[in-house]
């Protein structure tokens, strides 16, 4: 498969997932009790990593046009992933220490550190690209990268969902 058409179909998900998170938006601002404070949360990690997915895998075949070389290209790309994905982190890891202070703490214990575990591993992968560490594996080294923002955006999703079934069940 060449890796323009791999780089679509991650951007082709990342839209998928994003639209997931309109529609569990809309659905849930008819809920009665509203927004629970870890719900804002979830969704923001949600329109994080699936729009972090979709920008950075059309942001090569967008570089491309240039006519610069592929290496330049992915390393260029590695930048921004890093960039994105080590702030969504940092931004993420903030907001949640906040709401646990707040009395908010998170639903499923283990989830948010899983979540940071991979995106940083992510980050750092990309960061690592960035500065021409990978050789020729940067390409699918920088694919995983984008295949880890995917991963968290479904298993927020999921445990999102989970959360969403359980508390209407009560009701």
């Amino acid at each position: 498969m060449p890796v323009a058409d791999f780089l679509l179909a991650i951007a082709q998900l990342g839209v998928a997932l994003a639209g997931f998170s309109g529609l569990i938006a809309a659905i849930r601002t008819t809920s009665p009790d509203g927004w629970h404070p870890r719900d804002i949360w979830s969704l923001s990690w949600m329109l994080g990593t699936s729009i972090g997915a979709l920008v950075l895998a059309l942001l090569p075949l967008w570089l491309s046009l240039f006519d610069l070389a592929q290496p330049l290209v992915y390393q260029l790309s590695s930048v921004v992933a890093c960039v994105h994905t080590l702030a969504l982190v940092a931004v993420q890891v903030r907001a949640g220490r906040r709401l646990t202070r707040e009395g908010f703490p998170p639903r499923v214990p283990f989830f948010p550190f899983a979540l940071v575990s991979l995106l940083t591993l992510a980050g750092l992968a990309a960061g690592i690209g960035a500065l021409g560490g990978w050789g020729a594996a940067l390409v699918p080294v920088y694919a995983g990268c984008l295949l880890a923002l995917l991963l968290a955006s479904v298993l927020v999703l999921a445990i999102f969902l989970v959360l969403l079934a359980r508390a209407a069940r009560r009701e």
